[in-house]
């Protein structure tokens, strides 16, 4: 195992030279054994909540293929003449949007590393990139009082484990392609997708992993079709107010949105949730069809920069009633495009509807594009093989039939054919496919009648 602690690059002020000043600021780009600090002053009158964000935390510092074993993240800082009420703590966020109940204690007059609380888990804020950061209010706590924040540091530790490397080869031999191709480097316990593609799907194609025939493990394909389709009708339910603006979205893609609603807002009353539902016209799409994919891209806005149950602006697809992906936040209140993906695939298209949820501060669609892949019949297109490394592997793939190769060892002088060969595997013999031997470059050390 190993530690790393990511530390921010990057510090933002959101309000502007005319609210707030930073003076040392490098001094906050630090971990949180640092004793120097960078300042932030308050330099406005009012107790108006004024922000700064930590941003810039180098994810790419830790290596690819690690495992994350457990991470915290932390926040040194003190105050004097600022506002320590719970309401105003640091939080977690994306961009300039909260993520809920993500937040350590109040900074207060006392010099302190305070911990985060928070549910999301690591690759959620990886996957924020530079985005991700810490907000911190540097609210006056009375009018006319000056407030200054000092900032000593901020990290994201990291505990990690580097898998044992491995290397998978994948070699070819007919008329096709294959990939990847050739060596691939990748980790013990990692997942490795080979995709084959013959240049005639009529031709048979097999398949051994360290000589172990795997062609029953192969997926196959059928050529694919795409179509985007966008809403033809919605329809709300428990919305207090703005259910008209809901129709913005139909007849509207999300790279081609309604011009209409850029501010507005649709919202259900306080402490309920309502939504609106989209349908969508399939007839495009036959019935004996087998769906491939699914991609909805939606675009919008939220109300407001908060996200909590009372602050509801998210998407998802649904399937006669039953949710089938994960519902995803619009992340702002400038308009942006979110992507929804199934967990699970419809067997058909007749019921699948996309769901807009608001709580008491809402948001707005205004176009959602619906993108379905899917093949019809019988035909292959390509072939997938999927499996969990565990050691380095030769993956021998043979399109068509080939003519089956001999090998031959001497013998007393004179050369003899063998049906077996093997080669050493982390220890023992295993015995290995003659075809996947004349494809590699790999030394066999025995063979055997």
């Amino acid at each position: 195992m190993a530690t790393i602690r990511l530390v921010p690059s990057i510090v933002y002020n959101a309000a502007g030279t005319s609210y707030l000043t930073i003076s040392n600021e490098d001094n906050a780009k630090t971990n949180t054994d640092s004793t120097t600090y960078a300042t932030v002053s308050n330099i406005n009158a009012s107790t108006t909540s004024r922000y700064i964000y930590l941003r810039g935390f180098n994810f790419d510092d830790i290596p690819s293929g690690a495992i994350i074993n457990s991470f915290s993240i932390k926040l040194k800082a003190s105050e004097s003449g600022g506002s320590t009420s719970s309401s105003y703590r640091p939080v977690l966020c994306k961009g300039t949007s909260t993520y809920s109940n993500a937040y350590c204690d109040a900074i207060t007059t006392s010099v302190a590393v305070r911990t985060f609380s928070f549910t999301q888990d690591f690759e959620t804020f990886r996957d924020d990139g530079d985005d991700f950061g810490i907000r911190i209010n540097c609210r006056r706590g009375s009018r006319n009082t000056a407030a200054s924040f000092n900032i000593y540091g901020a990290e994201i530790e990291v505990d990690y484990t580097v898998p044992n490397p491995a290397t998978v080869t994948s070699t070819l031999t007919g008329n096709g392609t294959i990939s990847p191709s050739g060596a691939t480097t990748t980790y013990e316990g990692a997942e490795y997708t080979l995709t084959i593609t013959p240049t005639d799907a009529s031709e048979t194609v097999t398949v051994t992993n360290n000589g172990v025939d795997v062609t029953s493990q192969l997926v196959a394909h059928g050529q694919g079709n795409t179509v985007t389709i966008v809403p033809d009708d919605v329809t709300t339910s428990s919305i207090q107010s703005g259910s008209s603006y809901a129709e913005y979205a139909v007849g509207h893609s999300a790279e081609s949105p309604s011009s209409s609603g850029t501010s507005s807002n649709m919202y259900a009353s306080s402490g309920n949730t309502g939504y609106a539902e989209y349908s969508f016209d399939f007839s495009s799409i036959p019935s004996n069809a087998t769906i491939e994919s699914i991609e909805v891209r939606c675009y919008g806005h939220r109300e407001n920069a908060t996200i909590d149950s009372s602050h509801v602006s998210q998407c998802a697809i649904y399937d006669n009633g039953t949710a089938i992906s994960e519902a995803v936040d619009f992340p702002s209140t400038s308009d942006s495009t979110i992507t929804l993906t199934p967990n699970t695939m419809p067997s058909s298209m007749g019921n699948v509807t996309v769901r807009h949820f608001v709580g008491y501060y809402g948001g707005l669609v205004l176009g959602i594009s619906f993108e379905v892949t899917y093949s019809v019949g019988s035909g292959i297109d390509h072939y997938t093989y999927t499996y969990t490394v565990s050691s380095d592997a030769t993956i021998a793939v043979v399109i068509g039939s080939q003519a089956q190769p001999k090998l031959f060892v001497k013998q007393n002088g004179t050369w003899v054919e063998v049906s077996k060969a093997y080669k050493k595997v982390n220890g023992s013999w295993v015995e290995q496919d003659i075809t996947t031997i004349f494809n590699s470059s790999t030394n066999y050390l025995k063979g055997e009648n």
